[in-house]
């Protein structure tokens, strides 16, 4: 199951792959759309009337973002058709990010989806550089060749940017895959690509400075912003997989409550904290109406009703509906659970078999069942991967990663 953050609202789907946006690019969108409207074109052509400007600016802005989903998606498509299935893609502020299933099952794998998104950028920038001599703009139209002429450099270059060899760059991936097919170390080669992607955010960071010092304050600093983000990426990219080797085969069915406390939708809100909250402990609850789970309350929600409004208000209009990001199933593992839980931004999933809650797995519970199996020996370090990246070891007993993704 794929999250979804409430960050980002979705668009449309393509061939199953759900397109959203987060907010932050809407910030992106703006920019670079006044860049080219009231900066580029005019500088490029100058004597046109400003609407025409804006115009081929909203084009030229349109069609850039449309490439970057097309590189996202031959991502999705190259992936969903080797089994590593990836149904969600988002746009913000730094590009776009194709949400995997999980990590690639094997090296060849890796080097297919990864190596993707590049070639289809290069194709794309010959495509655009072909399209004005194909209908004739750079005599007649020379404003309109321009458009397809950017377009064609920035795909270019957003396919050579991509391929620089630092996870979780598309450059990256493809050096993590060419370590992993030679070492048979998943770990290992995530670690050195890793590496390899801290090394790159630096030396942007170091090219952001001195943009600075010379004089070009907003691109040192966007680069610099780019720089951090890969950084950060990089690392929590590292630590997931640390994480997922921790928590082994361990399923969900495995931790979860059963029979958790539910909440009835038509409780008043004072009712729920005074007889579940207060009196339970717990931050998070299932609502569920004519016994049908219909969302979840949480501490959250609560916050966000005035203390006046909770003795009329009911629990169906103030919890977080129910929808395929807070559900899981008994046999997803415990790092896909973490994985989820990041991406919807919740404490707790509802565990559901053949549409009926049978149990609610918590942020808190997986963190303690990794503190015991550290306290157990269960380490990392001491489980090796095979070849097609499943961890060798010992089972768990018995009783936050980030989402895996393709960033452009």
């Amino acid at each position: 199951m794929d999250g979804k953050s409430r960050q980002e609202f979705d668009l449309f789907k393509i061939a199953g792959v759900q397109i959203a946006i987060d907010y932050s690019w809407l910030v992106i969108f703006v920019l670079v759309l006044w860049s080219l409207s009231a900066g580029y074109f005019p500088e490029v052509h100058p004597g046109y009337p400003t609407s025409e400007y804006w115009l081929v600016g909203i084009v030229a802005t349109l069609l850039f973002f449309a490439s970057i989903v097309t590189h996202e998606l031959s991502h999705a498509m190259v992936g969903n058709s080797l089994g590593q299935p990836v149904k969600r893609i988002s746009l913000f502020i730094f590009g776009g990010m194709a949400h995997l299933g999980h990590e690639p099952t094997d090296a060849k794998a890796e080097l297919k989806i990864a190596a993707a998104g590049p070639l289809t950028s290069f194709v794309l920038g010959v495509c655009f550089f072909w399209i004005p001599t194909l209908l004739g703009f750079r005599h007649g139209h020379p404003m309109w060749a321009s458009v397809f002429d950017y377009l064609g450099f920035i795909n270019i270059a957003l396919g050579l940017f991509n391929l620089l060899p630092g996870f979780p760059l598309d450059g990256g991936r493809i050096l993590r895959a060419a370590i992993w097919a030679r070492t048979g170390d998943f770990r290992r080669a995530t670690a050195r690509a890793a590496d390899w992607g801290r090394g790159i955010a630096w030396g942007l960071i170091v090219l952001g400075a001195i943009e600075i010092f010379a004089g070009a304050l907003v691109g040192g600093l966007w680069l610099i912003f780019i720089a951090l983000f890969l950084k950060g990426a990089a690392s929590s990219s590292y630590q997931g997989i640390i994480m997922e080797q921790v928590l082994g085969g361990a399923r969900v069915r495995d931790l979860m409550v059963h029979d958790p406390e539910v909440i009835d939708a038509g409780t008043t809100v004072a009712a729920a904290v005074n007889e579940h909250f207060a009196h339970h402990g717990y931050s998070g609850f299932p609502v569920l109406e004519d016994g049908r789970p219909v969302g979840m309350l949480s501490i959250a929600q609560i916050r966000d009703c005035p203390p006046a409004e909770r003795a009329t208000k009911r629990v169906a209009e103030v919890m977080r509906p129910i929808n395929q990001a807070l559900e899981i199933a008994p046999d997803a593992t415990l790092a896909q659970a973490l994985r989820q839980m990041s991406e919807a931004e919740t404490g707790r999933l509802l565990v559901m078999e053949n549409d009926r809650l049978i149990g609610l797995v918590t942020r808190s519970a997986v963190a303690h069942f990794i503190m015991i199996r550290n306290e157990l020996g269960f380490s990392a370090d001491e489980r090796s991967t095979d070849r097609s990246g499943a961890p060798r070891g010992a089972e768990p007993p018995t009783s936050n990663p980030p989402a895996a993704s393709a960033a452009s």
